[in-house]
């Protein structure tokens, strides 16, 4: 049975009392987005990380004076004799061990012996990347190792070996890319170190978080490469300044790998070293290099501390997460269904490693689990509806954007409990509403599965930012909002603007001053020849206008809910593989996501194993939610509402989505539970380049980052 009625019916919901008008509020503009850089390229379904060479992080090598300024060890170590006979690559091995146990014996008499190996035969487990990549030589200390294998967070270095048959660009680029992985398997470090073996000699590489990579090379014959090597390696068995000294221990775990032991600032004077953290998530190790820690069990005074966040930020960046969160987000009243920042503390790195970057360290409250994690696709379409919910309020009540709607900011809490709501002595913000309240699941308006977190990308809008710096900003691939990602609205193809959907009785009666602002709109579809009409002028007039806004935020929606129903594999609806069209569409450039909104907006069947096919029933959300996306607001005439509306986008999803919700309700494939893996990707001859090297060629317009989340440029 259908809720759907005329908002003016008098129909009402089971129970669902208004929540109270509105008053009018005159939004303040955004920031205007910038460029978009390419950085990460997507390797599969499950975005992970995969290295994407880009040359704006090679920076100045090094001369053999820097290099050694860099290590700190200028005139330090005393002249040490390795033996010309292994200065050669077929013996690195050998001579790097030497070495090893030289400086071992020499200054390090009560350690453990570093240990250089050949391991290019087989992938280092616990990367929390999941990449297979095979250094070819890798260093640990002697008690890491394990049948010859080490994981990734007991990595010293890894390097390349040249072989022949390889050009030289492709060689060194896969020496840089163990510095991108190592630094993504090592938060306590703040440089990587790894190296590239030729016959012409060694280079030695630095990855730097937050900054880049830098290099020196010494030929086999250099009169002082035993003192140069043995320098680089005594930084391997004591990191000094290229660790982050609150990291105090790292212990070995069957189940996760690696559990650090850091050190808390509980006060100004205080410190607590506190073990148990486990590291889930990293990312954008040359730029805001992000660390995601959790700790199930502590607490920081009567507060729950379950996940850590290292983020490198640019000093005196125009936003920080912890002030939009504390200061922007949840004041004057906490807002239900966005994390809660209960500690914060700022790291100085400083020269040599960063002139610009100091760390900063988030503690949150609460966690929940990725949105692909989201058993049925009944509970994602109420999540989705929960997520639009608090980005408008956000937009509205708190001039907050979010700026990086993405799986893995918006996380699902299966067994949501008053801890992710409000206090119930704090007043409940008006006009917010969530779905399980809408559809008499619940009696409190603010409960929710949906938790959205990641505000590093957030911008607070008020009038105090006025005169502050623009910075460009980002999302996330493979969800940014087609617009952010070229930096104007993109050009029309079609005429046809369809009208918004009725609203649900629920929805009506707890949302009347909504109704009202909308009634105009109800089913009216608008037909302008003039879209099919929009030169070069335009265009440009378009970009230098552009603003990333809340309906950027709300087509991001449309890219979560249409990426979960292609990967999803349900667990009773037998194997079926993603057609490899569409997913090279999904994964690629503005243009091709464009197209395949086109395609999807059409009345006709969607393109072939879009979804698995028990999810058919969802084609009809899926093309309507598109249809709204495929002309961009800006190309309408002044005098359609839709045009300036800022909550348009917002409110046609949330009725459409409702309204879907309402009308099938009970129906199998609405809680149908879906499978741990995801689907795959249809193989054809070249079905690797179309998901692999077609999208490391898509940058001819600003390639994004696909990752997880987001990189800024700032």
């Amino acid at each position: 049975m259908s809720f759907a009625t005329s908002p003016d019916s008098g129909h009402s919901g089971p129970h669902t009392p208004p929540r109270g008008q509105v008053p009018p509020v005159k939004p303040t503009k955004s920031s205007p987005v910038g460029k978009v850089y390419k950085y990460f390229l997507p390797e599969n379904r499950e975005q992970y990380q995969k290295f994407g060479h880009d040359e704006r992080f090679m920076l100045k090598p090094f001369d053999e004076s820097g290099f050694l300024d860099f290590l700190k060890l200028k005139d330090q170590l005393p002249e040490i004799v390795l033996g010309e006979n292994l200065r050669k690559q077929e013996s690195f091995i050998e001579l790097a061990n030497t070495a090893a146990q030289i400086i071992k014996d020499e200054y390090f008499s009560q350690g453990n012996t570093l240990e250089f190996r050949d391991t290019g035969n087989r992938s280092p487990p616990g990367q929390v990347t999941d990449t297979k990549c095979k250094p070819d030589i890798t260093a640990a200390f002697q008690n890491n190792w394990k049948d010859d294998v080490v994981r990734w967070p007991f990595i010293q270095l890894a390097g390349e070996t040249a072989s022949r048959g390889k050009p030289p660009n492709i060689q060194r680029g896969q020496a840089i890319s163990y510095l991108h992985y190592l630094l993504l398997a090592r938060p306590d470090l703040y440089v990587a170190q790894g190296l590239l073996s030729s016959e012409k000699g060694l280079t030695f590489f630095f990855g730097i978080g937050g900054e880049g990579i830098r290099e020196f090379h010494v030929q086999w014959d250099h009169e002082r490469f035993d003192q140069l090597l043995c320098a680089f390696i005594y930084r391997l068995y004591q990191p000094g300044h290229f660790a982050d000294s609150s990291y105090i221990n790292i212990e070995f775990d069957k189940e996760t790998t690696a559990k650090y032991t850091i050190n808390i600032r509980i006060s100004e004077r205080e410190k607590r070293a506190v073990s148990g953290f486990y590291p889930i998530y990293a990312r954008n190790p040359f730029a805001t290099r992000t660390h995601v820690l959790s700790h199930p069990r502590f607490k920081l005074g009567d507060k729950n501390l379950s996940i850590l966040k290292d983020q490198l930020c640019r000093v005196g960046r125009r936003f920080e997460e912890l002030k939009i969160l504390q200061e922007h987000v949840h004041k004057p009243t906490q807002v239900p269904g966005v994390v809660v920042a209960t500690y914060g503390e700022t790291i100085p790195i400083g020269e040599p490693l960063s002139k610009e970057r100091w760390k900063h360290r988030l503690g949150l409250g609460e966690s929940g689990s990725p949105f692909t994690s989201i058993p049925t696709l009944s509970q994602v379409l109420e999540t989705l509806f929960d997520v639009l919910e608090v980005l408008r309020y956000l937009r509205l009540h708190r001039e907050v954007l979010h700026h990086d709607i993405s799986s893995g900011n918006v996380l699902y809490v299966e067994n949501s409990s008053d801890r992710s709501s409000p206090p119930k002595t704090v007043p409940l913000p008006q006009d917010l509403c969530f779905a399980k309240y809408l559809l008499g699941e619940s009696n409190d308006p603010s409960k929710t599965s949906m938790l959205l977190v990641d505000f590093n990308l957030a911008e607070h809008l008020g009038p105090e930012n006025g005169d502050k710096p623009r910075i460009d900003r980002t999302g996330t691939p493979i969800f940014i909002a087609r617009a952010v990602e070229w930096g104007a609205p993109v050009p029309p193809t079609y005429a046809r603007v369809p009208g918004i959907p009725q609203s649900c009785s629920p929805y009506a009666t707890a949302h009347p001053d909504r109704v009202k602002e909308f009634s105009s709109l109800i089913e009216k579809q608008h037909f302008d020849p003039d879209l099919r009409c929009i030169d070069d002028k335009k265009v440009k007039k378009s970009r230098d206008e552009f603003r990333h806004e809340l309906n950027h935020d709300a087509e991001s929606v449309f890219w979560l809910l249409l990426y979960w129903a292609m990967v999803v594999q349900p667990k009773n609806g037998g194997k079926e593989m993603i057609g490899t069209v569409p997913w090279n569409q999904l994964i690629g450039n503005h243009a091709s996501r464009n197209h395949l909104i086109q395609t999807i907006a059409l009345p006709q069947a969607l393109p072939a194993n879009l979804i698995h096919s028990l999810y058919n029933p969802l084609e009809p959300l899926i093309r309507d939610l598109a249809a709204v996306l495929v002309i961009d607001s800006y190309w309408l005439a002044a005098t359609d509402p839709r045009r300036e509306d800022l909550y348009y986008i917002t409110e046609a999803f949330q009725r459409l989505i409702l309204n879907f919700i309402i009308d099938n309700r009970g129906k199998e494939f609405m809680h149908c539970r879906v499978d741990k893996t995801f689907r795959k990707v249809q193989e054809t001859q070249d079905s690797h380049a179309l998901s692999v090297s077609d999208a490391q060629s898509l940058d001819a317009q600003s390639r994004v980052i696909p990752d997880t989340d987001e990189i800024e440029i700032d």
